[in-house]
C-alpha cells in the first residue's frame, strides 16, 4: 500500500489541485496541503500531500473530511482486496518503473540526484513537454522543462513529481524571446520485461535495463561489501608506502573506507582531514606508485588533465580520463584556493588529481558549480564550469605531519604519462 502512495506524489505529472478538504487530523496527527485523497485496497483512506502521503482505516478518518471528497466508510471498505502479483502489475501500469538513460529506476524510493516539486504551474506546453514555473506566486519563481510527462497535462495545470535532472531546454515564449532553462525528465514508462529483477524485487532502487532482454552486468555487485556501499569517489597516492589523498566531502560519513587500485581491494585508515581545504589523507597498507606534487603553480590557460572514476554504478570502474584548461586562478567568488577548470567532472571524480602536462599533480578535483543554484543567481545555465582546490593547500595539508614522505619528482612524459598517472589513481569506496 504504502508504494502505491508514493506513485502519486514520486513520478507522473498528476494534475490539479482541489477537491476536498486539505487539512484533516487523524489519530493525534495532523496532515495539511492535502492534494488527494481516496479510497484504496483492504479498507484504507489513502491520503497524499506535498511531502509524501498516508494511510489511514475509514472508521479513524473524519466523516466530514471523507464527504468532502465524496469518499464513504462503504465504498472504503469495499474495496477489493489485491493479491501481491495483481498489486505489482498495477504498479507496473501506473508507471512507478521508468528508464532513462538506460537506466531503470523505481520512482517510489528516493533516488539520489533526481528532485521533487509541488504544485508546480504549467505555463505553457511545448514540443517534447512543458514550461513550468516553480514557486509561481513569489518573486523569486524559477521557469523549468518537463519532458516525458502524460499527454493530458493541459496549460495552467499543477503538477507534482520527482524528476531527473536531463541537461537544458531552449524554447521561444509568448513574447518571441529564446529563453534556456533547467530540464528534467520523468523516464519512458517500463513494461514488465524492460525492468531488472533486481529492480522489479525492491532489492535495488535502480538498475542497468536489459538489452533484447538479457541483464546487464551489475557492477556494484562485484564490488566488495556491495550491498552496504553508500558512495565512491576517487583517490591518488602520495608516497610509496601507501599514503593517499580524496576529499573530505568524499569520506566525511564514512563508517569504513576501501581504496580499489586496479583489480585490488585494500582497507584504508582514514588518517587525518581538513574540513576547510576539503581535504582527506588516507592509508593503505603496501607499495604503490605515488604522484609527484608540483612545487609551483600553473597559469592561466594551462592544459590539465583528470583520471578518476565518475559515476561508476553506470559508466563502470574503469579509469576515465578527461582533459582540459585553467580557466580562471581563483574559484566561486574570487576563492583563492581554488582553480576554476574546463575538465569535465561528474559525482565521483572528486578527491582525484588534477595533473599538469609534466604530469605532476596541481591540484584536487573539488566540485562542479551546481546548476540549479547557478541558474537561481543569473538566469543562464553553466557550461562545464568545474573546480580544484589548488597545490599549495595541498602541500601544506601534506606538511601538517611527518608521516608523508611525497615526492615532487615529475612522471614519464609524452605517451606513457597519462599510463603512468592511471596507475596511481584509484577507487574511494565508502561505507
Amino acid at each position: 500500500m504504502k508504494g502505491l502512495l508514493t506513485v502519486i506524489l514520486a513520478m507522473l505529472a498528476t494534475a490539479a489541485l482541489g477537491g476536498g478538504l486539505t487539512s484533516v487530523e487523524i489519530n493525534g496527527n495532523s496532515y495539511s496541503n492535502i492534494s488527494k485523497a481516496y479510497a484504496g485496497s483492504n479498507g484504507k483512506i489513502i491520503i497524499i500531500f506535498p511531502d509524501g502521503g498516508t494511510s489511514a482505516s475509514a472508521d479513524s478518518v473524519p466523516k466530514d473530511f471523507l464527504k468532502s471528497w465524496d469518499i464513504t466508510v462503504t465504498v472504503a471498505k469495499a474495496a477489493p482486496v489485491v493479491t501481491a502479483q495483481n498489486n505489482q502489475e498495477q504498479i507496473i501500469r501506473a508507471g512507478c518503473f521508468r528508464e532513462v538513460d538506460g537506466v531503470v529506476y523505481d520512482v517510489r524510493r528516493a533516488e539520489s540526484g533526481w528532485v521533487s516539486y509541488s504544485n508546480v504551474k504549467v505555463l505553457q506546453i511545448v514540443d517534447g513537454g512543458a514550461i513550468l514555473v516553480v514557486n509561481p506566486e513569489e518573486e523569486d519563481y524559477t521557469v523549468i522543462f518537463l519532458k516525458d510527462m502524460s499527454p493530458s497535462v493541459g496549460d495552467t495545470d499543477y503538477l507534482t513529481f520527482t524528476g531527473k535532472p536531463d541537461g537544458s531546454h531552449s524554447y521561444i515564449n509568448d513574447l518571441g524571446e529564446t529563453r534556456t532553462v533547467k530540464a528534467y525528465t520523468l523516464g519512458r514508462i517500463c513494461a514488465r520485461a524492460d525492468i531488472p529483477a533486481s529492480v522489479l524485487s525492491g532489492e535495488k532502487a535502480y538498475a542497468v535495463a536489459p538489452i533484447d532482454g538479457v541483464p546487464q552486468t551489475d557492477v556494484l555487485a562485484q564490488l566488495p561489501d556491495s550491498s552496504s556501499l553508500t558512495a565512491s569517489g576517487s583517490g591518488f597516492f602520495v608516497s610509496a608506502d601507501g599514503y593517499l589523498i580524496t576529499d573530505n566531502h568524499v569520506v566525511k560519513d564514512a563508517g569504513h573506507v576501501k581504496v580499489k587500485i586496479g583489480d585490488e581491494v585494500f582497507p584504508a585508515e582514514v588518517v587525518r582531514v581538513d574540513a576547510d581545504s576539503d581535504l582527506a589523507l588516507l592509508k593503505v597498507s603496501g607499495e604503490f606508485k605515488p604522484l609527484g606534487i608540483s612545487m609551483g603553480e600553473v597559469d592561466l590557460g594551462d592544459a590539465v588533465y583528470t583520471i578518476g572514476f565518475p559515476d561508476i554504478d553506470l559508466q563502470g570502474t574503469q579509469p576515465k580520463y578527461t582533459d582540459g584548461k585553467i580557466s580562471s586562478l581563483s574559484g566561486i567568488k574570487d576563492d583563492p584556493n581554488e582553480y576554476q577548470i574546463s575538465v569535465p567532472v561528474q559525482p565521483g571524480n572528486s578527491g582525484g588529481p588534477l595533473v599538469d602536462k609534466s604530469g605532476k599533480v596541481c591540484g584536487v578535483i573539488v566540485a562542479r558549480l551546481n546548476d540549479f543554484a547557478a541558474f537561481r543567481s543569473t538566469g543562464g545555465l553553466p557550461q562545464n564550469v568545474n573546480y580544484a582546490t589548488k597545490g599549495k593547500l595541498l602541500r601544506d595539508f601534506l606538511g601538517q605531519g611527518a608521516e608523508v614522505k611525497f615526492t615532487s619528482n615529475s612522471l614519464a612524459t609524452g605517451d606513457t604519462s597519462v599510463a603512468t598517472v592511471q596507475k596511481s589513481v584509484g577507487i574511494i569506496l565508502v561505507y
